[in-house]
């Protein structure tokens, strides 16, 4: 099941003799692809968001599962019954990735461990294209260690906390949970099946297909002028900032009812629940740029720059 990771990504680029250089110290890691297809263009000529966050951690799942040098030591985690997933994100898209839409080649994925708490690890991934310095895309994930047979949360073992703790930067950059709004305006709402190709191996609804359901969303509500101000012009807005974060899981043929909203104080962010019975099992946030091509201002404050060569 785990090596499939791998060649599912060896699959999607087919040309590619993929090599994913873990550090000797696990900590990080880096691999090299081809760029974007065509297939991950929209049909606006705008990257999808959802194949973005799936290639980016398709790259992680595969270096965690590297049979010579697995990033964090994950396959030990898994020896002794112990998984992960996806607790929550933060994606931020630099103004410049913009620029261009083809080609963007080649594309550099690079992986660090940043923060550690007590069930949980922080990863920042960043992509650059083209040959750039800086990353035209980060993603900071949180990740929730779990025991795989009772699902229960598990600590971060000592061996674990002991390996990784000198690695971490000086100032931990540890994830900050996402807060959904208290005022929730008008929404609109539509239902969804999720399919088999939506949950990933341990069953579970994946954040990128998520994610489609929330755009998907939108886009509907746009085009049926539920947001006057975004009304026939969505696809002319290009994503600055997506937080999603997860409650509790779905998975393949639950009916789940997909609520978004219009922020009261800021019409260029819109905000997404999902829900299954009642209950919120999913939380996302997307935030557009007001106006593009204009200079950039400083970068976020987790966009450190990540070093071309594998170091120390």
């Amino acid at each position: 099941m785990f090596r499939s990771r791998i060649n599912h990504l060896i699959r999607a680029y087919p040309s590619l003799n993929l090599r994913i250089e873990v550090h000797r110290d696990q900590h990080k890691a880096l691999a090299l692809l081809p760029g974007l297809r065509y297939d991950d263009i929209s049909y606006t000529g705008q990257p999808d968001l959802q194949r973005l966050m799936n290639i980016m951690g398709r790259v992680e799942h595969a270096a965690m599962y590297n049979t010579t040098n697995p990033f964090l030591d994950y396959q030990s985690l898994s020896r002794k019954g112990i998984g992960s997933y996806s607790k929550g994100l933060i994606m931020e898209i630099r103004r410049h990735f913009y620029e261009t839409t083809t080609p963007k080649s080649p594309m550099q994925i690079s992986l660090k461990l940043t923060g550690m708490m007590d069930t949980m690890y922080t990863i920042r991934t960043s992509a650059t294209f083209g040959g750039r310095q800086k990353a035209s895309i980060m993603m900071k994930s949180c990740n929730t260690l779990v025991h795989r047979e009772s699902g229960l949360t598990e600590q971060i073992p000592d061996w674990f906390r002991e390996k990784f703790l000198h690695l971490l930067p000086e100032i931990p950059d540890n994830y900050r949970p996402v807060e959904p709004p208290n005022c929730i305006g008008k929404t609109f709402s539509h239902h969804v099946v999720v399919p088999l190709r939506d949950t990933d191996s341990s069953g579970r609804t994946r954040h990128p297909s998520y994610v489609r359901y929330f755009t998907d969303n939108i886009s509907i509500a746009a085009n049926k002028n539920f947001y006057p101000a975004l009304a026939n012009m969505l696809h002319d807005y290009y994503t600055m900032r997506l937080s999603v974060v997860h409650f509790s899981p779905s998975v393949w043929g639950d009916s789940l009812l997909v609520e978004t909203f219009q922020d009261p104080k800021d019409e260029l962010k819109l905000h997404c629940f999902v829900c299954k019975n009642g209950n919120i099992n999913w939380y996302g946030c997307l935030e557009f740029y007001e106006v593009m091509f204009q200079p950039e201002v400083e970068p976020f404050p987790f966009m450190l720059e990540y070093p071309s060569k594998m170091g120390s």
